[in-house]
């Protein structure tokens, strides 16, 4: 009886270490498979990354701010990052296609190629949440595309362009009309017909009627002088893929308006309807310290050939009491000043400056080196030796009668000729001595100026590079190395051709345009080495050379015979 008790009891132990066993090697076997399929699914979140870094591209993104999603456009090209926060997390970055659409992993393919990036957020969100119940997930745009567009029309260099979907029509703009490129495209022209040239169309120019094709056959106009003004995104649109952007020639003559008096920038203006009259005064750079806000009269030309005035408190529209004044095509805007011995002045900074823009100077007290103060230093890309100083010059605003006062006196026509550019060039501002190298880099405060009201001061960027043009055999930028001189820069060039002139050299200062011989300079960082081509002289001209030197000869050598007899 015990005996069988005992026999079942060693059964029942044998059966339950079996059970035991059993489990725990199902168990094992479990957590094996749970941890192969997390590590694969690791790999395969690693992989996915790793074979999109690859398609990113090398430049930084450019951007003026955030991305607005409701503005922004999604196409082919567009890179996102999908975020997953499930168990395990998900991390994708993931294209949108040629197709226009992505496809992430273990949700699925959405189209989203014309769809808005708020648009395109919502409804990938939304099937990402079909799958994934619980959790957040997140659909941020990570890297925008890139692609060609074209412009033509009033600018100095027409064409296509490679631009991002985060860059407007300013910039586009812009890049069209680099007068670096212009310059390389008409290198064997005569430098002051090119620079006349490139000012005059550059003056041509209308920036407020741009048109911007779309693809699918809309039209947007861009208004970058409101833009500027008002700082709504409306009047600068994001660029699309294939884009044609034209921009016409300003018609100033037809269609104008203007505002004089106490703003920053009085003038003449290109009219576009449904301008108002806070939208001018913003164009034309906003009031300046002394305006008087409640003299402002309104001048139109009324249907019967008379001149209407009108009183106007801009004060008041400012502070949106009263409505804002819609314009007519011919309006002029005059704002009058506060009669006050103590007003002093605006000037503008601009360039490679922290805080550029206008800054408000005390009359006969305000020095230059004050203003940069306040507006915050220079960037570290700032071109120090080609900063200036420009002052309005009042004395040449009509340069027809400045240029017939001058030419009063005698003058050959190389005077005449030289005195005409001259004009030109002083009509565009007159150019302040001072070294902006000394003032804030050598601590010399001889150099310090005194502001006046409408001085201009220009920071650019620094190029570390010298630019060498004229016969040389690689005409173009040459990194600059300091202390080197003009023959540096030419063999690096390739040296002069067998038409260039050595003897004739000139160095272009980048900050006064001044021409000088090597002798007189050293190069610096911007300035420009001119290498001139030697004249073509038919033969008959080295005959009348040669024939009245050797008359000079015989003369000598009569006149020293008779002598010696």
């Amino acid at each position: 009886m015990i005996y069988n008790i005992l026999n079942d009891n060693i059964t029942i132990m044998k059966r339950l270490t079996r059970l035991f066993y059993i489990f725990f090697v199902t168990f094992g076997i479990c957590i094996a498979q749970l941890n192969d399929r997390t590590d694969r699914q690791s790999n395969q979140s690693q992989s996915s990354s790793q074979s999109i870094s690859t398609q990113l591209p090398s430049g930084k993104i450019i951007q003026d701010g955030p991305v607005d999603p409701k503005e922004y456009i999604v196409g082919p090209g567009d890179i996102f990052s999908v975020n997953i926060w499930a168990t395990p997390p998900l991390n994708f970055q993931v294209p949108v296609t040629p197709e226009g659409s992505v496809v992430i992993p273990t949700v699925g393919e959405n189209f989203l190629s014309g769809m808005t990036l708020y648009d395109a957020k919502n409804l990938v969100l939304s099937e990402i949440k079909k799958k994934y119940i619980t959790g957040n997930a997140s659909f941020t745009l990570y890297v925008p595309r890139q692609f060609n567009i074209s412009i033509s029309g009033m600018v100095l260099n027409e064409g296509g362009y490679i631009v991002q979907a985060t860059q407007r029509v300013d910039a586009l703009l812009q890049l069209a009309n680099d007068i670096v490129v212009y310059k390389e495209k008409n290198i064997t022209q005569d430098y002051s017909k090119f620079e006349e040239e490139a000012e005059s169309k550059l003056s041509l120019i209308s920036r407020r009627r741009i048109k911007v094709i779309r693809r699918n056959g809309t039209t947007v106009t861009a208004d970058i002088e409101k833009f500027h003004a008002t700082q709504n995104s409306i009047y600068n649109p994001l660029l699309r893929d294939g884009d044609v952007v034209i921009v016409p020639p300003a018609n100033i003559g037809k269609d104008f308006i203007g505002v004089y008096g106490a703003v920053a920038k009085e003038g003449v203006y290109e009219f576009v309807t449904g301008d108002s009259l806070t939208t001018l005064l913003a164009i034309a750079g906003g009031l300046t310290a002394y305006a008087d806000p409640v003299n402002v009269i309104l001048t139109r030309n009324m249907p019967d050939g008379q001149q209407s005035e009108k009183r106007v408190n801009v004060g008041e529209i400012i502070a949106k009491r009263v409505p804002d004044i819609i314009l007519q095509n011919g309006d002029r805007i005059i704002v009058g000043r506060v009669n006050s011995i103590n007003r002093g002045g605006i000037v503008s900074i601009e360039g490679e400056i922290v805080r550029p823009g206008f800054y408000p100077i005390v009359q006969d007290s305000s020095s230059l080196s004050s203003i940069v103060e306040r507006a915050g230093g220079f960037t570290p890309f700032a071109l120090l030796n080609a900063a200036k100083v420009l002052r309005p010059s009042t004395e040449l605003n009509n340069k027809t009668i400045t240029y017939q006062y001058l030419r009063k006196g005698y003058t050959t026509s190389e005077d005449t000729a030289y005195l005409h550019n001259e004009i030109l060039l002083k009509t565009k501002g007159d150019l302040v001595s001072t070294d902006f190298v000394e003032l804030f880099e050598k601590k010399n405060k001889e150099k310090d100026i005194i502001l006046r009201d409408g001085d201009k001061i220009i920071i650019p960027a620094r190029v570390n590079a010298v630019y060498v043009f004229g016969e040389v055999k690689n005409p173009g930028h040459i990194p600059y190395a300091a202390g080197k001189d003009v023959n540096y820069y030419i063999q690096r060039a390739g040296g002069i051709t067998e038409h260039g002139q050595d003897g004739e050299i000139r160095i272009v200062k980048s900050s006064s345009k001044q021409w000088l011989v090597p002798s007189e300079t050293s190069i610096e960082e911007g300035d420009y080495i001119w290498i001139p081509k030697e004249p073509f002289r038919p033969f008959t001209y080295y005959l009348t050379v040669y024939s009245q030197v050797f008359g000079i000869i015989g003369t000598i050598a009569t006149l020293i015979l008779l002598m010696s007899r």
